[in-house]
């Protein structure tokens, strides 16, 4: 049978960190394949197949193993050369041998120092040692930053591994800018872990400024659900609000993962702005609005996303006021659909605005966690609301996302 030849290649590829701190150096697999055997992410041609790609943790030379029980030497099907097609996405003068990697290993983890500008840190808990915590650093780089590009050779592989889409980039592009986390643990000597990473691209934008936008954003396996997406992310924010050059932060096709993670991220962060906590009672003022966004740095969409987000948070059920978010919402959505939406007879028009409404409120609360008032989503007379909704929303040709 031709399936006893089929391996999964998600599950036939097992990654490891090799000398990163107990439990991060266990074998953890990709999400995607595809970029590297094809859309049915399958091998034929083995029986028990299982390809070793391990990792010096904290410079990332690779080390490739391909093992398997048997080779299929009947079939007139052509045979995938695993060792040969994964080799063309690594650089080919760093691949170590599996007889030379123990001492290879023991090198690159004594030699190993993250390139770039330090740039933050933070701590999380060592569960393994009471009372102790371990110790993470944030390090921007780019191109011209020295050794960085051959490191950087490295890493790009894992962003096919993990990111739907992504393709390598070109290091030939001195607007390219990154930042890197790593763990750092202090034994006998510093030593040091990859954990994540992103790529970053300026694009100019008139008058003078750059539109910075987040291309690549990686933590891997072994660091997931730990906050440290967050803590990147924040890093990442920051240096953008502090940079007068910058104008505006965007995300090139995120996730329905990093879109939560940056929901949470500009929640928390703007909650605690008192300022604009004191502007979101509805209808919020046009001036201020556009004026606010400039300064956070954050595109349209997300930003009238956080603020209604805020604005439901602390909602009260008065009829009034109730009423006063139903018209800012819908108008939003209105101005954004309106192509779509006026293609529409009246009264599917109205059904259909109100349905994305309650989509989107119950987007809202899921995010949240606030309760809906039952009278929010209650359907309002059509005429009035609907007209105002309309005159109340921007004019665009564009089409956006309908939530």
């Amino acid at each position: 049978m031709a399936s006893k030849w089929t391996s999964s290649a998600n599950e036939a590829l097992c990654l490891r960190l090799d000398g990163a701190p107990a439990p991060r150096d266990r074998v953890f697999h990709p999400d995607f394949t595809y970029p590297i055997f094809g859309e049915a992410e399958t091998i034929f041609g083995y029986q028990d197949l299982h390809i070793h790609l391990t990792f010096a943790s904290g410079s990332l030379r690779p080390c490739l193993d391909v093992q398997y029980k048997a080779k299929n030497t009947k079939t007139t099907a052509k045979i995938v050369d695993v060792a040969e097609t994964l080799s063309e996405f690594l650089p080919a003068d760093d691949l170590v041998a599996p007889s030379e990697w123990p001492a290879v290993a023991a090198a690159e983890r004594a030699s190993f120092q993250p390139h770039g500008t330090r740039v933050g840190s933070y701590t999380r808990p060592d569960k393994s040692r009471a009372g102790s915590k371990r110790e993470f650093v944030l390090f921007r780089s780019t191109f011209d930053t020295p050794g960085f590009r051959a490191w950087h050779e490295r890493v790009q592989i894992f962003a096919l591994l993990f990111i739907e889409g992504a393709s390598y980039i070109d290091d030939d592009d001195s607007r390219w800018e990154f930042y890197t986390l790593f763990e750092s643990v202090q034994d006998d000597k510093e030593s040091w872990h990859f954990v994540g990473y992103t790529s970053l691209y300026r694009f100019w934008c008139w008058p003078g400024q750059t539109r910075l936008r987040l291309s690549q954003f990686v933590i891997l396996p072994p660091y997931q659900q730990q906050r440290h997406g967050t803590e990147l992310y924040k890093a990442v924010y920051e240096a953008a609000l502090n940079d007068a050059s910058i104008c505006e932060l965007t995300i090139e096709d995120p996730s329905e993962r990093f879109d939560h993670l940056r929901d949470a991220c500009d929640l928390t962060r703007l909650q605690r702005d008192a300022s604009l906590m004191a502007h979101l009672n509805a209808p919020m003022d046009r001036a201020w609005y556009r004026t606010a966004r400039a300064q956070h740095k954050m595109v349209p969409r997300q930003w009238a996303r956080i603020l209604e987000m805020l604005a439901l948070v602390r909602l009260n059920d008065e009829p009034a006021s109730l009423q006063a978010y139903r018209l800012q919402v819908k108008a939003r959505l209105y101005g954004v659909n309106r192509e779509v939406l006026d293609l529409l007879p009246r009264e599917q028009r109205l059904e259909k605005l109100h349905e994305t409404f309650e989509a989107v409120v119950d987007e809202y609360a899921e995010i949240t966690g606030v309760d809906i008032p039952e009278a929010l989503l209650a359907r309002p007379a059509a005429s009035s609301e609907r007209k105002r909704a309309a005159e109340a929303a921007p004019t665009t040709s564009k089409m956006p996302r309908l939530l």
